[in-house]
């Protein structure tokens, strides 16, 4: 399936994706869409939100409606921050895991090889090959390469497991050429 210009594989990895990688994946590619979706972010926004309502309670602490309204913000800024921080995360890996039972082809052993130019995968029932203009961005975990956006695949993990430490080395700056503004890292 190699095109003329691709030459010899870059690297091989044979794997099988369990339903955490692939949530995990799922969330370092969903949190990487812009800054807004981090959950760091979200909820700093709503503690800053409870502590500038906290902070001006004492401006106005004998107007009735008003302290009851800055207290109402406070308490829904602290509590939109736990939710942000703590339960859409869970919220997110949970939608991952259906998505990931629903698709039994996400199960398979497959063989992936990264070429200069695309990258094919292959299992017992699918062969596909996607270019890097194919896909919206590359997202290095700490486990796994991240593409995201891609033709065939919204997500296609290529893991890090079983790679020696100069083969990971090798893909992430090939990720990082191939990529350039597109390749961001995640959860380091």
């Amino acid at each position: 399936m190699p095109t003329f210009y691709e030459g010899k594989p870059i690297a091989t990895v044979e794997q099988s994706l369990r339903e955490p990688d692939y949530a995990a994946a799922y969330y370092a590619a969903q949190s990487t869409v812009s800054l807004l979706r981090r959950k760091e972010v979200l909820s700093g926004i709503c503690l800053t939100v409870a502590v500038v309502g906290g902070s001006l309670i004492p401006l106005f602490y004998r107007t009735p409606g008003l302290l009851g309204g800055l207290i109402a913000v406070c308490a829904l800024g602290l509590g939109s921050a736990l939710l942000f921080f703590f339960v859409q995360p869970h919220d997110i890996r949970s939608w991952a895991g259906e998505i990931y039972r629903s698709n039994a082809l996400l199960a398979l052993p497959q063989t992936i090889t990264v070429y200069r130019d695309s990258i094919v995968a292959k299992s017992e029932k699918e062969t596909f090959q996607e270019y890097w203009t194919d896909f919206a961005r590359c997202v290095e975990t700490r486990d796994a390469f991240v593409l995201v956006g891609g033709r065939e695949r919204w997500i296609l993990t290529v893991q890090k497991e079983g790679l020696e430490k100069s083969e990971r080395e090798t893909l992430s700056a090939h990720f990082q050429d191939a990529f350039a503004r597109r390749y961001q890292k995640f959860g380091r």
